[in-house]
């Protein structure tokens, strides 16, 4: 029987990288290691591979230098956290969630591998949007400005995409229909207007939902 042909060098050390990127830093992971390896040796790999500090070092220069992040990349930030914070606030998740999209995308992603830190920001912006309904001050600062409940018309398109998606993912579906809702309106309307597109973006989100339930395990 013959083997088939070994991977490449370099394949395997980027594999090995990006396992050890997820570890520091599981939304960015994918984005973070490509950022990394472009334009570098092998060696140089191994030499991220070979001291922890090293590594941590350069990806939280990469993660730093992410200040405006493109839609694809808010979308998985949104997914990932909105998961994350379903954990801890059920009730106001989706609210929460959009008050901590808000912070720098580097304060984001430590929130995402710090579940103290996290936790924290919770409490705060969930206090800050009570206050906020209720009509009180806005003094902890976590978002730049309070978020309002969801509109009618993305609750309409939550019901829509809720009944595409049940038949498939029927212990899901509500999650998945919420981490969807964190992407902007316009672009929740081309989403549901494309059928594969919508299931590209379904799919992302169920990897991103078992992916934190794993990690949880």
């Amino acid at each position: 029987m013959e083997n088939g042909p070994l991977p490449e060098t370099r394949e395997v050390l980027c594999e090995h990288l990006l396992a050890k990127v997820r570890y520091l830093n599981p939304a960015l992971a994918d984005q973070v290691t490509d950022m990394l390896v472009v334009n570098i040796s092998n060696k140089e790999i191994i030499d991220l591979l070979t001291s922890d500090a090293f590594l941590e070092e350069n990806v939280e220069k990469i993660v730093a230098s992410i200040s405006e992040p493109d839609s694809e990349l808010r979308e998985s930030l949104g997914m990932s956290l909105f998961q994350a914070v379903s954990v801890l606030e059920s009730e106001l998740c989706a609210q929460v969630t959009g008050m901590l999209l808000e912070l720098p995308i580097p304060t984001v992603t430590r929130l995402l591998s710090d579940v103290e830190a996290l936790k924290e920001a919770v409490n705060k912006a969930r206090n800050e949007y009570l206050r906020f309904v209720k009509g009180g001050d806005h003094t902890t600062g976590v978002p730049s400005a309070p978020p309002v409940p969801l509109s009618n018309e993305k609750e309409e398109l939550g019901e829509v995409i809720y009944e595409k998606i049940v038949s498939k993912y029927p212990s899901e579906a509500a999650k998945l229909t919420g981490m969807l809702l964190q992407m902007d309106y316009k672009d929740l309307v081309r989403v549901i207007a494309e059928p594969e597109l919508l299931m590209k973006k379904v799919e992302l989100a169920v990897s991103v939902l078992r992916a934190e339930c794993e990690n949880q395990s």
